[in-house]
């Protein structure tokens, strides 16, 4: 691959500050304000020792996301990895050597998004019998989580993150992928393991993408009506190899991204004042998960891009090969694209970047929204929830990317099943028929897997 000639990098010589720090953490909305209001739309970060440019302007970023030739994908494109200056040791740089949809560029991208998005179609299409078949065993399963929780108690204590948020994506991913019973629950907890980081998350990416690529090989033996099936069948046809690491692409947005836009809509409920909590919860679902996207997103920082050649954006002058992170979190609080609020806040604006945009736009977008919009509904359909801590005082995951909550300690009551205090999503399966309640963590006769299990020491600790 050859690359252009470049003018020396503004981006090296600036004295800029880091980017993650306790503030970012606990405020992000507020650090974007200040390197707004210092910099423009446009602004030099240290991440991790290595300077970055963070776009902050919702016009900005829109430039960036909807032109592939122009802003690349591929690390090979970053000029100071090609230079040996990025240590070996950088926390980003593994995520970044994987060839995948998310790090692909050009024809090969076009070629990958083709596969993937004919594979998903049936899945996302709300008249076809996959689709139904899926939303209905995402339902069941909300309603199975919910009765495990509350384990027959009218109230309690629930961590939602770890009970419930984190488990239902990942049960959606199981049946999606077609992934064998307990082979499914392996990889719940090697999802967790890896989005949680520390000691065991490089050995559980190796293992993630084993067992993705070893299911496309099984289900090469053994089709059936899923993903893995329907991505063997395209024409013309991915490796194996190439296979296992979509599948393993689609798993780390389940884990991250679905998840933790679950909690962060319950959270937006119970943190709003009496009057703007009354009309989240009179409108349909999925308009309070749309205002979640635009207010607290769970993609926050969306993966990196490379200008191929030198060009403005802002007021700085981008060197071709500068490593640029174009930032969802802060183009929704652009004055441009922020508006005055509403009176009626079950409304809310089409236009956030959540999923991305461009080429690059997320193409489970619309399954994705399915699982969110389902978990909450059926969260708030039977219970009622308190938040176990003061708002100030949550526990967020530090995370260039993701924007969620470490842990999510909520008190619940339970509802009767008639009560029904928001209103369904638009397009949404008709619900499915309640579970039979959970024996208590007392019964001796429930087989159990290692999921169910894990779930069950939750419960009880």
């Amino acid at each position: 691959m050859q690359f252009p000639p470049s003018e020396p990098s503004e981006l090296a010589s600036l004295a800029v500050e880091p980017l993650m720090t306790r503030d970012f953490e606990t405020r992000p909305a507020a650090v974007y304000a200040r390197l707004r209001a210092r910099y423009g739309p446009v602004a030099p970060v240290d991440l991790h020792g290595i300077p970055v440019w963070l776009v902050l302007g919702y016009r900005e970023v829109w430039e960036v996301l909807r032109d592939e030739s122009a802003w690349k994908k591929d690390v090979q494109h970053w000029r100071w990895l090609r230079e040996g200056r990025v240590p070996s040791d950088w926390p980003h740089l593994p995520g970044y050597q994987v060839s995948h949809l998310l790090m692909q560029d050009d024809q090969r991208h076009k070629a990958t998004r083709a596969a993937v998005e004919e594979a998903l179609a049936p899945f996302q299409n709300t008249d076809a019998p996959q689709s139904w078949e899926l939303a209905n065993a995402v339902s069941r399963h909300a309603d199975e989580l919910i009765t495990f929780f509350a384990d027959g108690s009218e109230s309690g204590w629930v961590d939602l993150g770890a009970q419930f948020a984190r488990a239902l994506p990942l049960m959606a991913v199981n049946r999606l992928f077609g992934f064998p019973v307990e082979q499914g629950d392996d990889v719940f907890m090697d999802s967790w393991r890896m989005v949680d980081g520390g000691p065991e998350a490089a050995a559980a990416v190796g293992r993630l993408v084993a067992a993705t690529t070893e299911l496309t090989a099984y289900k090469r033996q053994h089709p059936g009506d899923d993903l893995t099936t329907r991505l063997l069948a395209i024409e013309p046809p991915l490796t194996v190899e190439q296979i296992g690491l979509e599948l393993f692409a689609i798993i780390v947005i389940m884990s991250e991204l679905v998840s933790h836009a679950i909690t962060n809509s319950v959270l937006e409920v119970l943190a709003g004042e009496s009057g703007t909590r009354a009309g989240l919860m009179a409108g349909p679902v999925e308009e309070l998960v749309n205002r979640v996207h635009i207010a607290s997103p769970p993609w926050v920082n969306l993966t990196f891009r490379f200008p191929a050649v030198d060009t403005d954006l802002g007021d700085f002058r981008l060197a071709a090969g500068d490593v640029v992170a174009p930032s969802i979190a802060a183009a929704h609080g652009d004055p441009m694209f922020a508006t005055p609020g509403s009176q009626d806040a079950s409304v809310s604006s089409r236009a956030h970047l959540a999923w991305g945009a461009g080429p690059h736009q997320c193409p489970g977008r619309g399954l994705a929204d399915m699982i969110v919009t389902t978990a909450v509904g059926k969260l708030f359909e039977r219970c009622d929830f308190e938040l176990g801590l003061p708002v100030d005082q949550l526990p967020w995951r530090s995370s260039t990317h993701v924007r969620g909550l470490k842990s999510f300690p909520v008190r619940y009551r339970m509802r009767t099943r008639q009560a029904a205090p928001m209103a369904p999503a638009a397009g949404a399966a008709a619900p499915a028929p309640p579970p039979e309640p959970a024996p208590s963590a007392h019964a001796t006769e429930r087989p159990r897997s290692a999921l169910w299990r894990f779930l069950a020491s939750l419960r009880r600790g």
